[in-house]
């Protein structure tokens, strides 16, 4: 059962709800069933006190006695924290990289940790960060920027999980998990306002429908908020421009990017027939009209051969580079570029903003000659879902847990270049629907034997159809792309005396995929409507990839005190192979193989000085082998347009992170995190060679330092309430986002493909009545205002252009909340 609503500019209507039934927030996840129900708790005097209960290995255990490297966060943190989207969570959590993807991937987020990841969200690619909702996966990275409303806690699970989580965990896994349906009064509703007109209504509720029975609750939230990238008309601020204008009615602006307008509402059933079997059931739904994703145009130029731009210095056209009679790019720069980070080429000076382009969405004179037409301003998801997770204790100790879901969505996006000229316009349409069943078996023997059995089956079917339109191309592409996923897992820990366990698992793992070109022409064009014959034989081909894969891991973890747990363990995963979806020619519809893993870890736990101080830590290095890239110049001509996947060979990823948890006063807590990362491949493959890829390439989203700070004092005013004031500072250096990034002769860097490094710094002050009922809240995020891109997009493969998303400037809003 799920709620429904048609667009969010009625967030009105979210209020009216919230007012009839006390709703909230859509939430996020629940665990195996009520044996495992966890609670986070706060106190103000001691880490220990902020416990959480986790459920990374199939049963409940407080964080400190799982020999993982996990970061963990209640609905409480995230909430001092005011942090409402999975991309939030990235710069808090060490080794962790998580952005909102450039908007030519759509709504989504590249996801990261230790280095392994994946940021094309192409149905064809398989991510590399498992993210679990409700213990249900979501195979795809379109629709992850999910929200983090009415939540009971986040796990981030750091290095491979191919055992515990299974495939395309081989990073890592996010595994969230909401508020479950109970007696309590535990209820709230927000209000916020803030920069760009943002209007957010926020609420959830308990009811009891039938005492110590059955029970419900309802979450929702209603988001509305302009963007903050300006899109303006060239001909109209360029009076005497031989450009075309797009601009309707009054005025210069054609509109925004980056505004945020969607509805999410989530109902979840909680059912006790008897004391030893808990039903969950739970339904959600989001509409979802967003604005399509920021973009500036950074750079024109002529894509050179492999290896020889990167000198560290630019390589622009050296005569005029002409579209539709227009100057697109010369060797100084672009008349459409009113900023860039990598040197003098803004020759636009109306604005001389990074927060500003001339992106149109509109094509008013195809190349191929067929009829103008324009792109969707929107990045948009529609999706819903149903769960269903019963757990039965079969006997004292040995509980059986079922996990059913299907879920469904469909979503429309555009991306282009951020000029008028529409040298590369996309608009696209995405659908999935996937069904999941998981069956777990558990059995303890008293304190000395845990163990795990389970299967898992997953089906899905993606389908995207996308009219597109390149320097040299104009043709729509209907690709779908079933897929299916089998396996069987174990997991056992055996703890022969009280200080030392011993850890096993074992899975194994069958998947098929197949990848079903479609290539049509645009009716009304040159050809008639005929496919480009470039891309012709490709219409109706079918790509397929089978494999099947055992993952393991071996843990030993050992408590000298109460106060210190140290570990070692070797794991494994993997990351699924596939096909190119994106071939300009048959010759460049290749397969690459499954990405593989292999960590070795060492760690410690810790709660010392009668508690006041938590701090965990761990090493790791990763064999990582199969290692997929994408290149924009492909080793056999035609050179390009080019954007193949392959696999680039192999690497050492070595690390470390530290996570600290002080709460030296009563009210006072200070929290803090470190990481490093370092890569270095060992070998390279022969197709990777040929493209330009050599030993002395670095790791793609590998920020070698990251680093975070938090504090928050709460002073008490006596029956007047608290005042609570908080900053959160979050450190990433740079990295590369492209996988050719050192000259081999020179050493140079490529700077087109490097995304600057960033230091953000978050302000809260919150005030809160001495019963706590009701709470107002200030914020101020990226204090500093920060000019920052959360990615780079480089296109000169098909384009011969270089696109930058920029990050969010400063921004404030106020909050008042109303807990009941």
């Amino acid at each position: 059962m799920a709620l429904s609503f048609s667009r969010l500019n009625a967030a009105t209507s979210l209020v009216a709800i919230a007012g009839a039934l006390g709703i909230a927030a859509p939430a996020a996840a629940q665990s195996d069933g009520q044996a495992t129900t966890t609670t986070a708790t706060t106190t103000d005097n001691s880490p220990q006190g902020d416990d959480i209960v986790v459920t990374a290995q199939f049963r409940g255990q407080k964080l400190q006695d799982v020999p993982i490297a996990i970061t963990a966060m209640s609905g409480e943190q995230l909430s001092e924290r005011g942090q409402i989207t999975v991309a939030d969570l990235g710069g808090y959590a060490p080794n962790v990289t998580l952005r909102a993807a450039s908007a030519t991937y759509g709504p989504s987020v590249v996801a990261y940790i230790r280095g392994v990841g994946q940021r094309d969200t192409t149905f064809a690619l398989e991510p590399g960060v498992g993210i679990y909702v409700d213990d249900v996966y979501l195979p795809t990275l379109h629709g992850s920027m999910l929200n983090l409303l009415d939540l009971e806690r986040v796990e981030i699970l750091r290095g491979p999980q191919g055992t515990l989580a299974g495939q395309n965990s081989i990073g890592g896994a996010i595994k969230l998990y909401s508020k479950k349906p109970d007696g309590s009064t535990d209820g709230f509703l927000s209000a916020t306002y803030g920069s760009y007109n943002r209007v957010e209504i926020r609420g959830a509720t308990n009811i009891t429908l039938i005492p110590d029975q059955l029970f419900a609750r309802l979450s929702g939230a209603g988001v509305r908020k302009d963007g903050y990238v300006t899109r303006l008309d060239y001909a109209c601020t360029h009076p005497g421009s031989t450009v075309p204008s797009s601009v309707v009615g009054n005025g210069c602006k054609l509109g925004t990017q980056g505004g945020k307008d969607y509805v999410a509402g989530r109902l979840a059933l909680r059912w006790l027939p008897t004391s030893r079997i808990t039903v969950d059931l739970t339904g959600d739904v989001t509409r979802d009209s967003s604005e399509d994703g920021p973009t500036t145009l950074l750079y024109v130029g002529r894509n050179a051969a492999p290896g020889s731009t990167l000198t560290g210095v630019a390589t622009p056209v050296a005569a005029p580079y002409v579209l539709n009679g227009n100057v697109y790019g010369t060797a100084t720069g672009s008349p459409f570029i009113s900023y860039s980070p990598f040197g003098p080429y803004a020759q636009d000076t109306y604005t001389n903003s990074p927060y500003v382009n001339y992106e149109n969405n509109t094509n008013l004179a195809p190349r191929d000659g067929s009829a103008p037409w324009a792109a969707p301003n929107r990045a948009s998801i529609n999706s819903w879902g149903v769960a269903g997770t019963i757990t039965a204790e079969l006997a004292d100790k040995v509980t059986l847990t079922s996990i059913t879901a299907y879920r469904k969505f469909d979503g429309v996006y555009t991306s282009g270049d951020g000029s008028p000229l529409s040298p590369t316009i996309q608009a696209n349409a995405i659908y999935n629907r996937q069904f999941s069943q998981e069956v777990r078996l558990t059995a303890a023997i008293g304190d000395i034997l845990n163990v795990t059995v389970g299967g898992f089956y997953f089906d899905k079917r993606s389908r995207n159809r996308s009219r597109v339109t390149l320097t040299t191309l104009d043709f729509i592409e209907d690709n779908s792309v079933p897929a299916r996923t089998k396996a069987g897992f174990i997991n056992a820990e055996l703890t022969p005396i009280p200080q030392v366990t011993l850890i096993g698992g074992l899975r194994y793992t069958d998947q098929t995929k197949s990848f079903i070109y479609g290539r049509l022409g645009v009716p009304g064009s040159s050809s008639g409507g005929a496919v480009p014959p470039s891309l012709a034989s490709l219409n109706g081909l079918v790509g397929k990839y089978a494999g099947d894969r055992f993952d393991y891991r071996g843990a030993v973890q050992f408590r000298p005190s109460s106060e210190l747990m140290v570990y070692g363990q070797i794991s494994t995963g993997f990351k699924g192979g596939g096909i190119n979806p994106r071939p300009f020619f048959p010759a460049q519809a290749l397969p690459h193989q499954a990405e593989t893993l292999t960590a070795y870890e060492a760690g410690f736990k810790s709660d010392l000085f009668d508690r006041m101080l938590r701090l965990n830590a761990s090493a790791f290095i990763n064999k990582y082998d199969n290692i997929l890239v994408s290149v924009s110049s492909c080793p056999f001509a035609p050179v390009t347009p080019c954007a193949l996947p392959l696999n680039a060979g192999k690497a050492d990823v070595k690390g470390f992170e530290a996570e600290l948890s002080l709460r030296p006063l009563r009210g006072l807590s200070i929290d803090a995190s470190l990481a490093y990362l370092y890569f270095r491949y060992t070998s390279i493959s022969a197709i990777a060679a040929s493209s330009g890829i050599g030993l002395e390439d670095k790791g793609v989203y590998i920020s070698p330092w990251q680093w975070s700070v938090s504090a928050q004092y709460k002073i008490e005013l006596g029956s007047a309430g608290t005042l609570t004031p908080r900053f959160d500072v979050a450190h990433e250096d740079a990295f590369n986002r492209n996988s050719n990034n050192v000259d081999a002769a020179t050493g140079g860097r490529d700077i087109f493909g490097l995304v600057p490094g960033r230091t953000l710094l978050n302000l809260r002050l919150t005030y809160a009545t001495s019963n706590g009922d009701w709470e107002i809240s200030g914020e101020v995020r990226n204090a500093t205002n920060k000019l920052y891109y959360t990615d780079i997009f480089d296109n000169r493969g098909s384009t011969n252009s270089i696109q930058g998303s920029p990050g969010e400037p400063r921004t404030w809003a106020v909050t008042l909340k109303r807990n009941f």
